[in-house]
């Protein structure tokens, strides 16, 4: 995501607002790659159903993501398959 997107969403939501918004952390391929997946798990849940509209992923993104998880040294375990199937379960809504 570039930096005018969390810009736009920070402005729509207004930058001195106390409460922080869910979807508003989009994590980075490194994450995605290396994140312990019951952080991972809430996060892209949080991204792909909460985002501000600025920060809604694209299906690309959410394709990027899977392969991502696929090419992981834990991705057969189910927790991890589990995340997979939200991202699949998102393209198809």
């Amino acid at each position: 995501m570039p930096d005018s997107a969390f810009d736009a969403a920070l402005e729509s939501h207004g930058h001195d607002n106390p409460v922080l918004r869910a979807g508003m952390d989009v994590p980075m391929q490194a994450e995605v790659a290396s994140l312990p997946v019951e952080i991972l798990h809430p996060i892209m849940i949080d991204w792909m159903w909460e985002s501000p509209s600025e920060l809604i992923p694209s299906n690309e993104q959410i394709r990027a993501v899977i392969a991502i998880l696929r090419a992981r040294p834990d991705a057969k375990h189910p927790d991890v398959r589990a995340l997979i199937h939200s991202c699949e379960a998102y393209l198809l809504d």
